[in-house]
C-alpha cells in the first residue's frame, strides 16, 4: 500500500511538474509571438476589417457614415462608380490574365537560358533581373517617354528612323493602343521575379532524371514537360498565386501612365478605387467597396493552389 501511494506521489509531482513546464513555455512562447501579433492586428486585421465596415456605409471625405447594408454592392452591380464598373471588371482581368501569361512564358523562356552553362551567365543574370531591381516609379516614368506620342518619344523615334511610319502613334492616348502599352511594361518589369523563381526550382531538379529520360529517348521537348514542369509544380503555383495578387492590385503603371484613360479604356479595380475614394467625389464607401470586390476571387484562388500544393507534398 505504501509503495502504491506513493508511486501515486510521484506520478501526481511530475504531472504538476509537466504543467508548470508547459505553463512557462507557453508564456514564452506568447511573449516572442506578442510583437508580430500587435504588428499583424494594427498593420493589417484593424485596417482590413475597418474597410469592411466601410463598405456598408455612405461615407464620404470630412462627413459622419450612414449605415445604407448592402446598398454600395447593388450599386455598384448594377452599373455604378459612373457606369464604368463592369468595363473595370473587363479590363482588370485582360490586364491581369495577359501579364500573367506573358510573364509566365518569358519567365520561363529566361530561366531555361541562365539554367545553362556558357561564358558570361553571371552577367547575362544580372542584365536579365535588373528590371525588377529599378523602383516600379522610376519604370513607369521611362516608359512614359518612351510611349510619348510626339516627337521626343523613343518608340516614335525608332519607328519613324526606320521609315515604317510617317505618323506619330498616340500609344498611350489611343484606346485600341493603351492596355496593351501598359501591359508590355507590367510583363518588362515582373519577368525577372518569375525567372528568378523558376531559376532556383530548375536548380532543385536532380539532373539524373534528365540523364535518364535522354537515356530513354525522350527528346527536349518530352524532358520539359516530363520532367521540368512536374518539378516546378509547386514553384509556379506560389509565383501565380503571388504574381496575381500583385499584378490585380497594383495601380503605379495605370495611374502613371494612363490614369485609367483613355475614355476608361485602362481603368482597372485598383485605380477606379482611387478615383472614387480619394480622387473624385472621395466617397470612401463606395471606393472601399469597389477595392473589396476582388477579394472573393484572391481567397478562392488561395485556397485551392495552397490546397493543391499541399497534396503534392502528401
Amino acid at each position: 500500500m505504501e509503495s502504491s501511494a506513493s508511486t501515486v506521489g510521484v506520478a501526481g509531482r511530475r504531472r504538476l511538474t509537466t504543467r508548470r513546464v508547459l505553463g512557462r513555455d507557453w508564456a514564452t512562447a506568447w511573449l516572442f509571438l506578442l510583437p508580430s501579433t500587435l504588428v499583424l492586428v494594427g498593420l493589417i486585421a484593424y485596417p482590413f476589417l475597418s474597410a469592411i465596415v466601410l463598405t456598408f456605409q455612405d461615407k464620404t471625405v470630412g462627413s459622419p457614415g450612414r449605415w445604407v447594408g448592402l446598398q454600395n454592392y447593388a450599386d455598384l452591380l448594377g452599373g455604378g462608380a459612373g457606369g464604368i464598373f463592369w468595363q473595370a471588371v473587363v479590363n482588370t482581368v485582360v490586364y491581369t490574365l495577359v501579364a500573367i501569361v506573358g510573364k509566365f512564358i518569358l519567365g520561363m523562356a529566361q530561366a531555361l537560358l541562365l539554367h545553362e552553362s556558357f561564358p558570361g551567365r553571371m552577367v547575362m543574370r544580372g542584365i536579365f533581373f535588373l528590371p525588377w531591381a529599378i523602383p516600379s516609379l522610376i519604370v513607369a516614368l521611362t516608359w512614359k517617354w518612351i510611349y510619348a506620342g510626339t516627337q521626343v518619344g523613343l518608340l516614335n523615334i525608332i519607328q519613324m528612323q526606320l521609315g515604317l511610319s510617317r505618323d506619330l502613334v498616340q500609344w498611350l492616348a489611343n484606346p485600341n493602343l493603351a492596355m496593351w502599352s501598359v501591359i508590355a511594361v507590367v510583363i518588362w518589369q515582373g519577368t525577372p521575379f518569375w525567372s528568378m523563381m523558376f531559376l532556383a526550382g530548375l536548380q532543385a531538379i536532380s539532373g539524373e532524371l534528365y540523364e535518364a529520360a535522354a537515356i530513354d529517348g525522350a527528346s527536349v521537348f518530352q524532358r520539359f514537360w516530363h520532367v521540368t514542369l512536374p518539378g516546378l509544380e509547386n514553384v509556379i503555383a506560389i509565383t501565380f498565386m503571388l504574381s496575381t495578387i500583385w499584378t490585380a492590385n497594383g495601380i503605379n503603371y495605370v495611374y502613371i501612365l494612363t490614369g485609367g484613360g483613355p475614355g476608361g479604356a485602362t481603368m482597372t479595380f485598383p485605380m477606379l478605387a482611387y478615383e472614387v475614394g480619394i480622387a473624385g467625389a472621395q466617397r470612401l464607401g463606395e471606393g472601399a467597396t469597389i477595392a473589396l470586390c476582388f477579394f472573393p476571387f484572391f481567397l478562392v484562388l488561395i485556397y485551392f493552389l495552397s490546397r493543391r500544393m499541399l497534396a503534392g507534398n502528401q
